[in-house]
């Protein structure tokens, strides 16, 4: 079951033994990323005569709304607003070709999955647009282990991960106090901040630790295996 209004199977989720639900982030959290969106950033910014950015400034455009990120650039270069939208159709059209060759499902996420959806059901909320969220998990073979998307449709519009994440919780009926939120940035730690999760900050993406602490997520955890763990001990029981 895929597409950013799909909901689980029974929104009350009686069979989970733990939460309401699992939310995670996609690029960084289950897939790395990093050459397919560095690589097009790249790409992109040069098609257009607009100086690359050092590895590690391009690294971090990776977790943020696409939008957002070419407009911050756009102005920083001092050029027409209009041209962010443009950057977007040239990302958009080299990822699309690109994505599935240059991104790889992150060593013991499939595992990791199967552990936690004994404690909840589980969904990819994900600031990609989403039909390129839709089309990568299935390309890449991620689709077998987690089904449902949440992600933003309007390709025109910048969709804070706090709504996206809002969206999620209303479509699946979880409460608030009964999931988490799991992400390698801070604005998914920030988002479900907001929206009154638990969370956590993985640190094999593109975040690290200081802005994860920074963001206040309630756990943070270096290695795939310890997610399942740290789950457990941030959340809080469904009876609450």
């Amino acid at each position: 079951m895929g597409g950013s209004d799909a909901i689980f199977p029974d929104a009350s989720f009686p069979d989970a033994i733990f939460l309401d639900a699992i939310f995670l982030d996609l690029d960084g959290c289950l897939v790395d990323s990093t050459h397919a969106i560095t690589n097009t950033f790249d790409h992109a910014l040069a098609s257009v005569g607009i100086s690359l950015r050092p590895p590690e400034v391009t690294r971090s455009f990776i977790g943020p709304p696409l939008r957002a990120t070419f407009d911050r650039i756009v102005a920083e270069e001092g050029r027409e607003p209009s041209l962010a939208a443009e950057l977007v159709l040239r990302y958009r059209e080299r990822y699309r070709a690109m994505s599935a060759a240059e991104t790889t499902i992150i060593a013991g996420i499939p595992a990791a999955l199967a552990a936690l959806r004994k404690q909840a059901p589980i969904a990819i909320v994900t600031s990609k647009f989403g039909p390129v969220a839709e089309r990568l998990v299935d390309e890449i073979g991620l689709r077998a282990h987690i089904s449902v998307i949440y992600a933003p449709h309007d390709e025109h519009v910048i969709e804070p991960k706090e709504v996206t994440l809002r969206r999620a919780l209303a479509a699946t009926g979880a409460r608030p106090h009964a999931t988490v939120m799991i992400g390698d940035r801070e604005h998914d730690v920030l988002a479900g901040h907001a929206c009154g999760t638990a969370t956590i900050g993985v640190l094999w993406g593109a975040g690290d630790r200081s802005e994860l602490e920074a963001a206040r997520a309630h756990a943070i955890v270096a290695e795939v295996h310890e997610l399942h763990g740290a789950v457990r001990e941030v959340a809080p029981r469904r009876d609450r």
